[in-house]
């Protein structure tokens, strides 16, 4: 089930899984769009780090 915007804390930062999880996508599909540049991300080790805020921004608030 999704999560409501409001809900995601904008200064946090979301491994893949749980962003995945907040956007009812699966993990693999939220790597397609860090690596295609459709969602802001930082890459630390081999681990990426999606800001709250870009999540927002991603789903349209």
């Amino acid at each position: 089930m999704p999560v409501s915007p409001k809900e995601i804390d904008s200064a946090k930062l979301y491994t893949v899984s749980e962003t995945a999880k907040i956007l009812a996508v699966t993990d693999q599909t939220l790597r397609k769009h860090l690596s295609e540049r459709r969602i802001s991300g930082k890459k630390v080790g081999r681990r990426w780090l999606i800001k709250g805020g870009e999540i927002q921004k991603f789903i349209g608030e």
